[in-house]
């Protein structure tokens, strides 16, 4: 079982800011919302999966940095 501070919490802004600063994005309420979007995608993708690892939505976000805003 993975530990929690392995798993992303979308509901947590603080958690999605996180993962936007180390992308180098802005930390914004659109770029937010377009990462709880990407992660229902990911989940899709994972078969369904309740919740994601850092890992496996850092590697699923890779390939979709285009659609978040950069740092201004």
């Amino acid at each position: 079982m993975a530990k929690d501070a392995e798993l992303v919490n979308f509901s947590e802004d603080y958690e999605l800011n996180n993962i936007l600063a180390k992308n180098g994005k802005s930390q914004s309420e659109v770029n937010r919302k377009i990462l709880c979007e990407l992660g229902k995608e990911c989940k899709a993708l994972l078969g369904d999966k309740r919740v994601l690892t850092q890992e496996e939505f850092g590697s699923f976000l890779a390939g979709h940095l285009a659609k978040l805003e950069d740092k201004k």
